[in-house]
């Protein structure tokens, strides 16, 4: 049965992150751990690592990944973008060696056609199973894609308060009382974002972000870092949401943007080395449990930046830099946008913390905040850096030097934002994926906003300029980018089988592409699975949940967490088969994260290691 339209109850606006067309069928198809010390009574041996110096820039490069996707007709109209402002930086990088062609930021697993990627090779275990490696970023690569690779998943685990009350747990550790982070593992370590409710450090009293390190196998506690709240209150830093920003590990540095506006790189050893790891040494938490600051960007101090409710975008690092949205947004009135003129994205040196490019490209057209996060892919040799844009615009920018090769406006030209939600014009919540030179990307709001009509989107990546499907004059655009678009509202009930009904709604989530088929959730609670080709539905189940996470694809099985608590496992393929249901004590506002041979859940306010095996 099609979900009926319902209303979703008002949640505490944090973004983790229409028109009323007459159809909406898509086109035809063209390590070791340690002992920190604490006073849990496990002791492990310490492990000996490796310093990193700062390298030479040199650009590497994802694997360009399938033939460029062909040009589908359009049916939208879209809004001209404005007139960006480019700013290169003073103290650039050195130029990237041409030659070097650039090679997989994260190890693709062998089996392409399942579309299954992790950042270690998928490696056959006892039997026929295949367990993958670490997890080191929200979506295991640049790429974004929610599927991995491991296989031999059981599903018969039990969550509870404890290990020892639950069935195959491994560990449970308390997080805060609210939790939007996405757990991340690399190096015998899970990280995620949250706020103080945990009080692991009890000179820390109160609202704050932080950002707790755990060690993988026993859930020990190790450090945390601790980012006071911001003076100016929720128009810049929403009480109790923490730091929602996923963080992005390589070797032993971390990069992850705090509640305050802060792009942060940190030491993942802490301070269990004894050393203080700089240039920033001025720490005012630098005990053993404390995080190690190596450098810090204070974006609202350093770029005029204003972040419009929190600033929550999850990093990534390609070659030498760190990608990254501001968070830039509208003032407290929602009427006014305070800095227009500061930069939207940004990329960051990852040793130095230095801005080598930067662009303010939405400019006066923000709708509201900029939440999303930014993925990229190989296409033609070129690196591109996607950017979802605060005024609902997707951005393909050269990697090294900020340049735009192509955008694309993914609301109906005569769309209108309304402040609230009521109106049908959307900006973008949920994170890019690109997949077979193309990126597959839905709009939302944030979700306390409510439900609305949406619309996904196909696009071939390999086009460049304005690649919208109509032109500003909403003449259909011969340059057009648009593979396939679902959305909008079903007039006659011949797709969806109900007469006025929403064809897809508002999203947050990220989706995940797998086997020919695209799993695609919206805020309401419904998931659909679309043909990755075409676009055309194949089936939609409804969850009765808000879901504000996004699909994680392994082992056959679709895992979606749903703000009722509620993990529900789908099996994969063109028909709709429900297989379980799984309650955890409380809301699920993130992604299932599965990582050598162990699934990482975070509810509300607590992170479960569960065995898969």
């Amino acid at each position: 049965m099609l979900a009926k339209p319902r209303h979703i109850l008002p949640a505490i606006l944090t973004i983790v992150a229409a028109i009323l067309i007459a159809g909406c069928t898509p086109p035809p198809p063209p390590r070791p751990t340690y002992d920190p010390g604490d006073d849990s009574g496990v002791t492990e041996a310490e492990p000996d690592w490796e310093a990193s110096s700062p390298p030479e820039y040199v650009m590497p490069s994802i694997d360009p990944v399938g033939e460029p996707a062909p040009q589908q007709g359009a049916t939208e109209p879209a809004p001209e973008p404005p007139k960006r402002e480019l700013k290169p930086m003073d103290e650039p990088a050195p130029a990237a060696d041409e030659e070097a062609e650039v090679k997989a930021a994260d190890t693709k697993v062998a089996d392409t056609e399942a579309a299954a990627s992790d950042s270690a090779p998928a490696k056959p275990a006892a039997g026929d199973r295949v367990v993958t490696g670490d997890w080191p970023c929200w979506g295991g690569d640049v790429h974004r894609n929610m599927v991995n690779a491991t296989t031999g998943i059981a599903i018969d685990f039990e969550p509870a308060a404890t290990a020892e009350e639950g069935k195959r747990l491994l560990w449970v550790a308390k997080l805060g009382s609210q939790t939007y982070g996405n757990p991340v593992v690399s190096d015998g370590k899970v990280y995620v974002g949250t706020n103080n409710g945990g009080e692991y450090r009890p000179k820390h009293k109160g609202d704050r972000g932080v950002v707790l390190c755990f060690d993988e196998k026993t859930g020990r506690f190790l450090w945390q870092l601790t980012r006071e709240k911001l003076p100016q209150g929720r128009v810049n830093d929403w009480p109790e949401q923490g730091i929602c920003s996923a963080p992005f590990v390589e070797g032993d540095r971390l990069w992850v943007v705090t509640n305050r506006c802060e792009l942060m790189c940190l030491d993942t050893e802490g301070f269990y080395d004894k050393e203080n790891d700089g240039p920033y040494t001025d720490e005012t938490d630098a005990e053993e449990q404390d995080a190690d600051i190596v450098w810090v960007l204070d974006m609202i101090e350093e770029m005029g930046v204003f972040p419009h409710n929190l600033a929550t975008s999850s990093p990534i690092v390609v070659g030498d830099l760190v990608y990254i949205l501001t968070s830039n947004g509208v003032d407290e009135a929602h009427l006014e946008l305070p800095s227009p003129r500061s930069p939207s994205f940004i990329a960051v040196h990852k040793v130095t913390g230095k801005v080598v490019w930067e662009d303010n490209s939405p400019l006066d057209t923000i709708l509201h905040g900029q939440w999303s996060s930014p993925a990229a892919g190989v296409v033609n040799g070129q690196t591109q850096i996607y950017m979802p844009g605060g005024n609902g615009w997707l951005y393909a920018l050269d990697a090294k030097t900020g340049e735009h090769i192509w955008e694309f406006d993914l609301n109906p030209k005569d769309s209108k934002w309304e402040l609230g939600g009521r109106g049908t014009r959307n900006n973008i919540i949920s994170t890019p994926v690109f997949f077979e030179n193309s990126v597959v990307l839905g709009v939302g709001q944030d979700p306390e906003h409510g439900e609305g009509v949406g619309h996904i989107y196909r696009i071939d990546a390999t086009r460049k300029g304005d690649v919208s499907p109509t032109t500003a004059e909403n003449q259909s655009n011969p340059n057009s980018a648009q593979i396939w678009h679902w959305g909008g509202v079903d007039k006659d009930g011949s797709l969806t089988g109900e007469k006025d009904n929403d064809c897809f709604r508002r999203t947050l989530s990220t989706v995940a592409i797998h086997d020919g088929l695209v799993y695609a959730p919206d805020l309401s609670g419904r998931i659909h699975c679309l043909d990755f080709a075409t676009g055309k539905r194949y089936w939609e189940a409804d969850i009765l949940a808000a879901v504000w996470g996004s699909p994680m694809v392994a082992d056959g099985k679709m895992f979606l967490g749903d703000e009722d608590g509620m993990l529900s496992i789908f099996a994969v393929g063109k028909e709709e088969n429900k297989i379980k249901e799984i309650e955890f004590p409380s809301s699920i506002y993130s992604t299932p994260t599965i990582a050598n041979g162990v699934m990482f859940i975070s509810d509300r306010s607590r992170l479960y290691a569960i065995s898969t095996q």
